[in-house]
């Protein structure tokens, strides 16, 4: 039986000779194993699942496909321009989740669980890199207990075991069966079908772009979950394998450069000013590389293109000028002063002018290089004292009403309504959205933040209803419920029958705000400056 109970990602850069090191002889194991590889030209490579959940597949490339059994150095067919993908004999993988009950545990945790009836095992999440000198390691140790086969089933007794103990708990899934059955894949014009067990590559011999046909976006990547299909085209190379439903999977693996050139024009707009453009290439890597190894254990690929990782679609967004931006700081990330490896680069489309601390939006513990402050130039901080120590309730109003040229989001030409915005719900509307989630309140007749970050966001609102009361906590989770509110930095008002939602930026507002970047990159700063000021205890490092 084939099982892994930790996950881990080595990097170990080396001259290579030949192929890839993902054309290694078992390229599925290493693809399980999720090791983080660097290709022929230095540069980190990347897989990203395109889709999932599919009974077929169709692939092609205008001068024709290679179909890659075993990757480089292997087997070779030289096909036609389309082949259509199945799978004979597929079986589904199993999963096992546990309850974890600790994190980076102290010497006397396994024992303690021993002791309470249970048997403990250690995963181990994150990435270590040895490149250039550098070491930066965000490896981290979970202790799992109680492991059931159901994910569901799994969070019901993580909640069990969190009472019982007295602790937080989370659920991490673990691989103890791969799926299994032979990918197969038959020219569209001549026939010619070639098989695989358990995977296939396809490539091009000049670099030309593959074209993937109705690809599943805008929702999980799978069947069940799309919102639309699209024929798109990818760099790089694509492999056919099967998921842990016994499903097609299509994936991309693809230099990071690459990859960022499809990711970055989703992220900021294009014509932003080139440092600002720089400035989010920089974090866009940050950010891509420090979520490698710490989602998508039990799959064969490291990230998804979808929010839950980055939303990627492949060669249709890229545009020459954040290309540009990508290119000059290639190989360029951000690194905390003193050591401790990269900082999570998050961003935000607009802060409103004030950014907020990472641990009122997320559950892990403070980061100091995500720390909520004032985003305004040196002009303006006189008219923004009052807000010092942040912005509690009883100053919102006072922040709302705060002149655009006041912060760095608000003096860009981008600010338009992501600066300051107002929604209006009429009652029906309002009790409609709330029925959704909690039918049994009725209808809604106050609205009362609970607790507001540094910035102001809300992170509990308490919903008073005809028939009942709730509290819904997490900034997306209140402005999920509210229709989609911009951020939950906002004020509620009454105006005859409706309710009006007063509020200040776009997002979470944690890490680098892109509207007030742009800002700062129209008044004239630098991109190593924009970085700095986001992010706190950090300086920028080339790794390759």
């Amino acid at each position: 039986m084939w099982r892994r109970g930790v996950t881990v990602l080595v990097v170990l850069v080396a001259a290579l000779a030949h192929g890839d090191d993902l054309s290694s002889s078992d390229k599925l194991a290493l693809l399980y194993s999720h090791r983080f590889t660097f290709g022929r030209t230095g540069v980190p490579l990347v897989t990203v699942e395109l889709m999932n959940g599919q009974t077929s597949v169709r692939l092609s490339a205008e001068r024709g496909l290679l179909v890659l059994p075993d990757g480089d150095g292997g087997a070779e067919v030289r096909g036609g321009r389309t082949f259509e993908i199945t799978a004979v004999g597929a079986r589904p993988g199993k999963i096992r989740h546990y309850t974890i009950v600790a994190r980076d545990p102290g010497p006397d945790e396994l024992a303690r669980w021993l002791g309470r009836g249970y048997a403990p095992r250690i995963f181990e999440t994150g990435v270590v890199f040895g490149v250039a000198g550098d070491v930066i390691d965000s490896r981290e140790t979970l202790v799992g207990i109680a492991p059931e086969d159901d994910a569901l089933a799994a969070e019901r007794t993580a909640r069990g075991i969190a009472e019982k103990w007295q602790l937080e708990t989370s659920v991490h899934p673990d691989l103890e069966r791969r799926p299994q059955g032979t990918v197969v894949a038959r020219d569209a014009k001549t026939g010619v079908v070639v098989k695989h067990e358990g995977i296939l590559w396809f490539a091009t011999e000049k670099a030309e772009p593959i074209t993937v046909a109705d690809v599943v976006h805008g929702g999980g990547g799978s069947q069940r979950d799309a919102q639309k299909r699209e024929t798109r085209r990818y760099r790089g190379r694509i492999y056919v394998t099967l998921g842990n439903d016994g499903k097609l999977i299509v994936v991309n693996a693809l230099p990071e450069d690459e990859l960022l050139a499809g990711l970055v024009p989703s992220e900021i707009f294009a014509d932003a000013p080139h440092e600002a453009l720089k400035a989010q290439a920089v974090a866009a890597r940050d950010e891509l590389l420090a979520r490698i190894g710490t989602r998508h254990f039990t799959d064969p690929f490291l990230l998804c293109s979808t929010q839950h990782c980055q939303v990627y679609g492949g060669l249709a967004p890229e545009d020459p000028r954040t290309t540009r931006a990508i290119t000059e700081t290639r190989g360029e990330v951000l690194l905390r002063d003193g050591g401790g490896g990269l900082v999570p680069a998050y961003y935000s489309a607009a802060c409103g002018g004030h950014g907020e601390h990472n641990d009122h939006i997320w559950a892990p513990a403070a980061d100091p290089s995500l720390r909520g402050r004032i985003d305004a130039p040196a002009d303006a901080l006189a008219s923004l004292a009052p807000f010092g120590s942040g912005v509690p309730e009883e100053k919102v109003r006072a922040f709302l009403d705060l002149p655009a040229a006041a912060s760095y989001c608000g003096r860009s030409r981008y600010a338009r309504d992501r600066h300051r915005w107002s929604v209006r719900l009429p009652q029906a509307r309002l009790d409609a959205l709330v029925a959704e989630k909690h039918p049994r309140i009725g209808s809604v007749r106050e609205l009362r933040p609970r607790d507001r970050g540094i910035s102001g966001r809300i992170g509990a609102l308490d919903l008073v209803g005809t028939r009942g009361n709730v509290t819904v906590e997490g900034d997306l989770a209140i402005r999920r419920l509210l229709g989609g509110l911009r951020s939950s930095l906002f004020l509620v008002r009454r105006d005859g029958a409706d309710w009006v939602f007063d509020g200040a930026g776009f997002g979470h507002g944690v890490g680098m705000c892109q509207t007030g970047a742009i800002g700062m990159a129209e008044g004239g700063a630098k991109y190593d400056q924009i970085l700095r000021h986001y992010y706190r205890g950090s300086h920028i490092a080339k790794l390759y």
